[in-house]
């Protein structure tokens, strides 16, 4: 067996000393201060340490937000995208995911703690109710908003994700969700990940169809919201819910 050298032993112990030393001041410096006092590679250093036990990440943590072009969209990466990162295997890659659909889950939650009794009568409060089942998400995304009688939200679920078309989104699929909720008002929903609200020829159609068949079936689809990047489009306002 090959005996190691002296000289490099000592200074792999030097080193693992010191960045225990180092990870113990973080955490020092992140109760005393708070989590927000920390920069944000710093931050991302620290929720390393519980995935990765002895390695120094803070190279890791620089890749990370320069891959990604920011801290909040490393949470925001697929478990594929982030495991090309050099340093990010399966453990890594599926924590910090989590890490980000835990972030969102928690929006989601409150957002409908908060106004589970609103009324949701206008354009604005319904796009405020809805605005979190999109944040991060980088897929296309379709859900549907069940809502009583006095317009108070009921249940809101995923219908379908990638393209959003009349295909997809079948008319069956909604008017179960509205009997098992005892809804005869939805909303449907969806999101444009990668731009603007602009609804597209597709999308119209789709609004055009599902609302006269749903209508068939005693169902009210009152608001279709698309959400862009920064803004949203409702197509009843722009008068594709006028009646025939």
């Amino acid at each position: 067996a090959m005996k190691q050298d002296p000289k490099a032993a000592e200074q792999a112990r030097r080193d693992a000393a010191e960045h225990i030393d180092h990870r113990a001041r973080m955490r020092e410096r992140m109760v005393r201060q708070g989590f927000d006092s920390l920069e944000p590679h710093e931050a991302l250093e620290v929720l390393l340490y519980y995935v990765v036990p002895r390695r120094d990440v803070n190279p890791l943590a620089h890749r990370l937000i320069r891959t990604f072009g920011g801290y909040h969209r490393v949470f925001e990466a697929s478990i594929e995208e982030l495991k090309k990162v050099e340093g990010v295997g399966d453990q890594v890659a599926l924590y910090l995911y989590t890490l980000g659909a835990h972030e969102r889950r928690c929006d989601r939650s409150r957002v409908m703690q908060e106004n589970r009794r609103a009324c949701l009568d206008t354009v604005e409060r319904m796009a405020d109710y809805l605005r979190p089942q999109f944040t991060g998400l980088r897929q296309e995304t379709a859900v549907l908003l069940c809502l009583d009688a006095g317009r108070r939200p009921i249940s809101c679920d995923v219908l379908c994700r990638g393209a959003v078309s009349a295909s997809e989104v079948s008319v069956h699929s909604i008017n179960e969700l509205a009997v098992r909720h005892k809804a005869d008002t939805v909303v449907l929903a969806h999101n444009h990940p990668r731009g603007p609200a602009r609804p597209s020829q597709a999308d119209i159609q789709t609004t055009v169809q599902l609302r006269a068949l749903l209508r068939g079936v005693g169902v009210a689809l009152v608001e279709h919201l698309i959400f862009g990047e920064q803004d949203f489009v409702s197509l009843a306002e722009c008068g594709f819910f006028t009646e025939y």
